[in-house]
């Protein structure tokens, strides 16, 4: 696996984009469309919130038959909790790209991101889907990324080769994401494109397994999106042979796929919103692996550790409390803390005593927190950022 010298959504084989601005925003692209030539075997993850946004309830619907040619996506309105009229709206767009492109309904997707309870401008859309169509590109990869983006600072893109059994396969991605990320997933919208021959239930395995050790391992500021939507396109392109369950070439693509999503997910975190640092929290030698989850979040979710980190005020004793209010099994004197590799908590006792020390620790962009519980043999990575007064900011005036 390498990363590919064109990193784009459009780098895999067949494949075409475009954005344009329709009206939704007062200014910048914020209309896009995703094209494969031939249609594409599809599948998708979504938000576990239970309030769903209308374009997230369609797109579980459309994808039961397990294929997709087109994903259009608007960003400045998130079309959620408008009702049986958000979902009317969100099929008047899919049945009007269907119509235009001469492709089934039923493989047409929709996403949206932006404002919750506001109705979709569907008109605006509509009207603006001709010019988007026609000007479908192999290089306008770019326009689409930042066309997705809300309080992105920066676009998001990922593309990598494998090789399967003698044919060059490409994966390629875009994503958007910087606030209200909670694992399961975030407020982030991410759309993959392959040329790999991969049937429907094999391609929805792999992306699940992606998603878990990648989109599913991340945390802003522990606020669950109504909106969240992976979204993986494979049109067989390459021409490579059926990639089989359980094969060599299953697992390489599956570890490709997350290799794409692991990079997506890190970017959402380097760019959430008023974030100054860049966190890694891991818990190492715990009971369970669902123990060694709960205290990794524990920690990453802590406003009193983020707070902590953002203004390199080095409270590490917020760590082991926040062990403690896990409600995972440990015993405290058994524990370990390590801040940059270095112990600071161990025995039930403070490592460090110089504060100098322990402020030089924290003034790094990159910051490494290890919790070893020394209870069994299970770990677990979070990625997280730190708070700001940024954060806050960016969220009192967003409308």
């Amino acid at each position: 696996m390498k990363e590919f010298k064109n990193i784009s959504i459009t780098a895999p084989l067949g494949f075409k984009t475009n954005a344009l601005h329709c009206g939704i925003k007062k200014k910048n692209a914020d209309l896009s469309l995703i094209y494969s030539v031939v249609k594409a075997k599809a599948a998708g993850v979504f938000t576990s919130n239970k309030v769903k946004a209308a374009p997230v309830v369609i797109d579980q619907e459309q994808l039961r038959n397990g294929c997709a040619q087109a994903i259009i996506v608007n960003s400045g309105n998130a079309n959620c909790c408008t009702g049986k009229k958000g979902k009317l709206d969100a099929l008047s767009v899919v049945n009007a790209l269907g119509k235009y492109l001469e492709i089934d309904n039923s493989d047409v997707l929709v996403a949206s991101t932006g404002i919750i309870g506001k109705f979709l401008p569907v008109e605006k859309i509509i009207s603006a889907i001709g010019s988007l169509a026609e000007g479908l590109s192999f290089d306008k990869s770019d326009l689409t990324a930042a066309a997705l983006m809300t309080t992105d600072t920066f676009p998001k893109q990922a593309a990598v080769e494998i090789n399967l059994k003698g044919k060059r396969v490409i994966i390629g991605a875009v994503a958007k994401g910087a606030g209200m990320i909670c694992p399961n997933m975030a407020t982030m919208l991410c759309f993959i494109t392959t040329d790999a021959n991969i049937s429907s239930p094999l391609l929805k395995k792999s992306l699940r397994q992606a998603v878990d050790g990648s989109f599913n391992c991340i945390s802003v500021d522990g606020e669950m999106s109504t909106n969240d939507s992976v979204i993986i396109l494979a049109n067989g392109l390459s021409s490579n042979s059926a990639i089989k369950d359980n094969s060599r070439e299953f697992k390489i693509f599956t570890q490709a796929l997350k290799y794409v999503c692991v990079k997506l997910a890190k970017m959402i975190v380097q760019d959430a919103e008023g974030a100054t640092k860049f966190i890694e929290v891991r818990v190492e030698k715990a009971k369970t692996k669902e123990q060694a989850k709960a205290a990794a979040y524990q920690i990453a979710n802590s406003l009193l550790v983020k707070t902590m980190i953002a203004g390199e005020n080095p409270n590490w004793g917020r760590i082991p409390a926040c062990l403690g209010a896990s409600g995972v099994d440990f015993k405290d004197e058994k524990i370990e803390v390590f801040l940059q590799k270095k112990s600071v908590y161990r025995n039930g006792l403070p490592m460090i005593k110089d504060i100098k020390v322990l402020i030089k620790l924290l003034e790094k962009k990159d910051i490494e927190i290890v919790a070893r519980l020394n209870s069994g043999k299970f770990e677990y990575t979070v990625w997280t950022s730190d708070l700001t007064a940024e954060y806050v900011r960016i969220n009192t005036e967003y409308t």
